[in-house]
């Protein structure tokens, strides 16, 4: 994907989109009308990916932490080795891992499948990166709709558990550690 011609900004009085269709109502709606509230309230930061017409794409995100209880996973030995997997040092008793959320990501209808969601996850990546000498920030993590599971699949998401009931949304994760040291240059950049 070509981001030649797009910026990057965040939320504002001045840039709130007035359309926008991802082909889903209930992310059209927090974009319209809800996004600058929760940008006032402290409670989400969202992003417009415009070009100079219109937005093509936001998402919003936000401090976390998972909360990894051996009672949430199939056996103990599952709980073990997903531990052992996100913290290598012998004594893990955190049952809190910092994380950065993407409470919503939605690229509009007119430019899907071209990868500016690939871009977007790319630029979150980096941004948890960035701000980890900060802050710490273990692991991005997302309640994905049932349809954009595949999505975040091929992002590098995994499933924090696969015995999820909930048809809605699948809570899944990506662990930041392999991109510390080796993060690329996200083709986005954000404009101030």
């Amino acid at each position: 994907m070509n981001f030649t011609g797009l910026t990057l900004t965040k939320i504002d009085t001045q840039s709130i989109a007035k359309t926008f269709d991802c082909g889903d109502t209930e992310l059209n709606e927090f974009l319209l009308s809800k996004a600058l509230h929760y940008k006032n309230e402290l409670l989400a930061v969202t992003y417009l990916l415009k070009d100079k017409e219109r937005t093509v794409a936001f998402f919003s995100v936000f401090n976390d932490s998972l909360w990894i209880r051996e009672q949430d996973f199939v056996s103990k030995s599952a709980f073990k080795k997903f531990r052992r997997g996100i913290v290598s040092h012998p004594k893990r008793h955190l049952e809190y891992y910092p994380a950065m959320k993407i409470g919503r990501l939605g690229v509009s209808n007119q430019v899907q499948k071209g990868g500016i969601g690939k871009g977007i996850i790319d630029w979150i990546i980096g941004l948890a990166v960035k701000h980890n000498n900060e802050c710490a920030c273990k692991l991005i993590t997302v309640d994905a709709y049932a349809q954009s599971t595949r999505f975040y699949e091929r992002n590098g998401f995994q499933y924090l558990d696969h015995m999820d009931k909930n048809v809605d949304t699948k809570q899944m994760y990506l662990d930041l550690t392999p991109y510390v040291n080796t993060m690329p240059e996200s083709p986005i950049v954000l404009m101030n």
